[in-house]
C-alpha cells in the first residue's frame, strides 16, 4: 500500500507480530515485518527510518515498549517523516485516546490533556 505526498509516493511499513504482519499483507501492505526480539525491533526500525520511500511506520505497542536504545526512542517520538504510529497488536487492549493525544502533540505541539484541564 502506498500514499502520495506532492509528487512522491510513500510506502506504509508494519512492524509487529506474525498475525499483524500477515493481516497487513492481506490488506495490501507489502513492507510487513514479523519481529519479536528487542534487537530485531531496533534493527528493523533503524532501517525503516532511513528509507526514503517509507512515509508511515506502524508498530505494535508491545514491540515499541521493547526498544531500549534511547536515541532510537527519541528519533521515533520526534519523527514526522516517516510518521511512526503505535497500534495495539492482536489480543492487546486498545488505548486510542492516548495514541491520538500523542499524535496531536507531535503534529501541532499542543497536549490536549493539558488544554482540557485548564
Amino acid at each position: 500500500m502506498e500514499g502520495r505526498v506532492g509528487n512522491k509516493d510513500y510506502k506504509i511499513a508494519v512492524v509487529g507480530s506474525r498475525l499483524l504482519a500477515i493481516g497487513s499483507k492481506l490488506a495490501g501492505i507489502s513492507a510487513s515485518y514479523n519481529v519479536s526480539e528487542p534487537e530485531e525491533v531496533e534493527s528493523t526500525l533503524r532501517t525503516l527510518l532511513q528509507r526514503e520511500d517509507v512515509g508511515i511506520i506502524i508498530i505494535a505497542q508491545t514491540l515499541a515498549k521493547k526498544i531500549r536504545d534511547r536515541k532510537l526512542t527519541y528519533a521515533i517520538e520526534n519523527s514526522l517523516m516517516p510518521l511512526v504510529i503505535e497500534v495495539a497488536d492482536f489480543n492487546e487492549p486498545q488505548n486510542e485516546t492516548d495514541q491520538l493525544r500523542r499524535m496531536i502533540l507531535r503534529a501541532v505541539g499542543i497536549d490536549i490533556n493539558k488544554m482540557a484541564n485548564k
